[in-house]
């Protein structure tokens, strides 16, 4: 049920568009033949039936699929793709952090609210369609003593205004109290409702509402529909007559209007809706003109050209392999693209932070074929000149200081893919080693010659270093090891001048510099500090350049000088001193034991045996995590060696005692599964108990952690 009302949900956003360029033209041609918007709600209906349509160059749809199904079920970070940049930009943050899903949810949070979503939806169609088929025996019962007058035409005492009812074998019904007069008229608008065949249209337009009730533009549709359906019938009715028959045709239709309280689906009423606007049109009528007419007809033409097909699908996941060891400083991709028209547009996909992004060319006509590298943050899509038609291949400017390859993904829009022929590009996959042109402000490096150790070109890389710099001290510290963490919060780019080549990017968050002693009973800390900070560095030809570093001052002027420097929506976090510090804590601990080589199982062991220690009286085990909170802070500050420790303890089984459930709370906490799985530490039974539990419902978070691999080869 999922899969069909999300795919109603696509179907229904693209259908919104056709809906609100109806509206605009209904608008906008007054003058044209009245059967018009009656045709293009059919083409409206059309969208909203077909669960298929071809692709286009000319659909103005912004997106066929919004919602993808993907997002829903796996994403972790969830995200909509409109079409629209704005709304993207607006919605996507406020989605992405309210249905993230939780480390050890085992379903994604976003396919809960759809599933419940799919519930109401189907509650909502069972009531519209109850209430059209109650109104519909209602009017059978109350016109059960009908009298058949001629042919389908029937007199009833129980009527109050002339309507048609029947899909099949359609009556026409009229009051028995209905002026002869004005009897001829009122057939003639009837009949004119039959040959229309809108005794089917409108049933099933109503169909579609009750499908389609979540929408409030099908709604507005709907009801534009009956009010459209009603004048074309007149218009149907009324071409042939002379302004003394018009008068008395508006007589009728005055006289036989009803008030409804609500919209039915099945009855063609003579006066149901907008009897004012009708008899005013009635009586102003004047055929169109020849012209009028081609101009409506092509209008429906290119309605249906528009809005019936979907966009190309010129969007794609640009792959880029960063290589293990990777110095940059630019890695391009496997695939070519090549522009639709002169201009693309790319933004951050999976795995890429704030980066250059360069085209290199591999198919060309033109001597300046392609814009010159630009910054990119994640979320803040940029757009770059090419020459349509030519290949391109996109490079990053990233290294990989890591032992495993990175791969890192360019959402690109506007262009075709290709793989690229590896005998046009022989550096598939590698960093640019060419020498800069004029051109380029991301600059290379002959391959003899290595990179300059002073040009930065990571971000997080030319953070740390300013953090480095600006907290080691210039005396000597009885210390072995310094390091640095950054939170970041927000980021803002100043775009350059024309010309100008320098790009000023500024980052706020949370800088952690620790000092550590590390000796063979484990790291210790000297001295550090923990505070918001803004850098600001230019990015140019030169790498990261540091050009301010932003402290608050302290004492009563602390919050409200973050609050006046840091961005509005980030500004409280920027004053939550606690919020991100265990995690920043934990990543310098993990660079100290990579640079020492620390024997951290010894060291976790210890700590272990230390907690357990005592009280001896006590067999709760909170009541010596109590008595030993600094080396239980200790176990959670080596985060995922802790893990890791501890997993391969209860990999080899038999955890039932004090150990057991010491080792499952601290895990449960760095996990932060607590009350969100089948396990509970603080309730288990046993250490091992807790651990069997979360392995057999959430394996996906143990197996990264557990040295012992075998067991998963079994």
């Amino acid at each position: 049920m999922n899969a069909v009302f999300l795919r109603l949900l696509n179907m229904s956003i693209a259908a919104s568009w056709l809906i609100i360029a109806v509206i605009v033209l209904r608008l906008l041609l007054k003058r044209a033949p009245k059967w018009l918007p009656c045709t293009l709600w059919a083409i409206v209906a059309v969208r909203l039936i077909c669960p298929f349509s071809f692709e286009s160059s000319f659909s103005l749809i912004p997106s066929a699929e919004t919602i993808s199904p993907y997002t829903v079920q796996y994403a972790q970070r969830p995200e909509i793709d409109s079409g629209v940049t704005f709304i993207n930009n607006t919605l996507n943050p406020v989605i992405s952090e309210s249905f993230a899903p939780a480390p050890a949810a085992s379903v994604n949070p976003l396919y809960v609210w759809m599933y419940i979503a799919s519930i109401v939806w189907v509650i909502g169609v069972i009531c519209l369609l109850g209430y059209a088929l109650v109104s519909f025996l209602r009017i059978r019962y109350k016109v059960r003593e009908a009298m058949p007058l001629r042919d389908n035409i029937w007199i009833c005492d129980a009527v109050n205004s002339p309507f048609i009812l029947g899909l099949v074998r359609p009556r026409i019904y009229l009051s028995s109290s209905t002026d002869e007069e004005q009897m001829d008229y009122i057939l003639v608008h009837e009949q004119a409702h039959l040959k229309r065949r809108d005794h089917w249209w409108k049933p099933l337009g109503y169909m579609l509402l009750a499908v389609y009730w979540f929408n409030p533009l099908v709604w507005a549709a709907y009801i534009l529909l009956c009010r459209d359906i009603e004048i074309a019938c007149d218009e149907k009715a009324i071409k042939d007559m002379d302004i003394l028959q018009k008068k008395s045709y508006s007589n009728a239709l005055v006289s036989c209007s009803v008030q409804r309280r609500m919209i039915v689906a099945c009855p063609l009423a003579f006066g149901e809706v907008g009897v004012r606007e009708r008899v005013k049109i009635v009586l102003n009528y004047r055929k169109p003109a020849f012209w009028v007419v081609m101009a409506a007809i092509a209008a429906c033409v290119l309605v249906a050209v528009c809005f019936l097909t979907d966009p190309r699908n010129d969007t794609f996941d640009i792959k880029i392999v960063i290589p293990a060891g990777g110095e940059g400083p630019v890695y391009y991709s496997e695939e070519e693209i090549s522009p639709n028209r002169n201009k693309i547009t790319l933004s951050s996909g999976k795995g890429l932070g704030d980066t250059s992004v360069v085209l290199k060319p591999t198919e060309v006509s033109e001597e300046n074929a392609y814009d010159e590298p630009a910054y990119m943050t994640p979320r803040l899509p940029i757009k770059m000149n090419a020459e349509k038609g030519g290949w391109f291949r996109i490079g990053v400017n990233m290294s990989n200081p890591t032992e495993e390859d990175i791969v890192v993904y360019v959402r690109v829009k506007g262009v075709e893919v290709r793989i690229a022929d590896p005998a046009v590009s022989a550096d598939v996959n590698t960093s640019d080693d060419t020498e800069p042109s004029s051109e380029e402000s991301i600059p290379t490096s002959e391959s003899d010659t290595p990179p300059d150790p002073e040009k930065i070109w990571d971000a997080d890389t030319a953070i740390r270093a300013a953090i480095l710099e600006k907290n080691i001290p210039s005396y000597e510290s009885d210390y072995d090891f310094a390091c640095s963490d950054f939170v970041t919060l927000a980021t803002m780019s100043a775009t350059p001048l024309a010309g100008d080549t320098t790009h000023t990017i500024t980052y706020y968050g949370w800088a952690l510099y620790q000092q550590c002693k590390i000796t063979q009973a484990g790291i210790e800390d000297v001295r550090g500090t923990h505070i918001p900070v803004a850098l600001t560095f230019d990015l140019n030809e030169n790498g990261y350049t540091l050009k301010e570093y932003w402290e608050p001052r302290s004492g009563s002027y602390n919050i409200p000088d973050i609050r006046d420097k840091f961005p509005a929506d980030v500004a409280e976090d920027g004053t939550d001193s606690q919020k991100f510090i265990m995690q920043q804590v934990q990543s310098c601990y993990k660079q100290a034991i990579q640079f020492s080589g620390l024997d951290t199982d010894a060291v976790i062991g210890n700590l272990l045996d230390t907690i357990c220690s005592d009280p001896k009286a006590s067999s709760d085990p909170q009541d010596y995590i109590d008595a030993h909170s600094i080396e239980y802070r200790e176990l959670l500050f080596y985060g995922e060696y802790t893990l890791r420790y501890c997993f391969d303890r209860f990999d080899h089984g038999n955890e039932t005692g004090l150990n057991g459930k010491i080792m499952a709370i601290v895990c449960e906490e760095l996990l932060q599964t607590k009350g969100m799985g089948p396990a509970d530490a603080g309730t288990a039974e046993t250490g091992q108990f807790w651990y069997d539990t979360l392995l057999a419902h959430a394996s996906n978070l143990i197996q990264p952690y557990l040295e012992y691999q075998g067991y998963w080869a079994q």
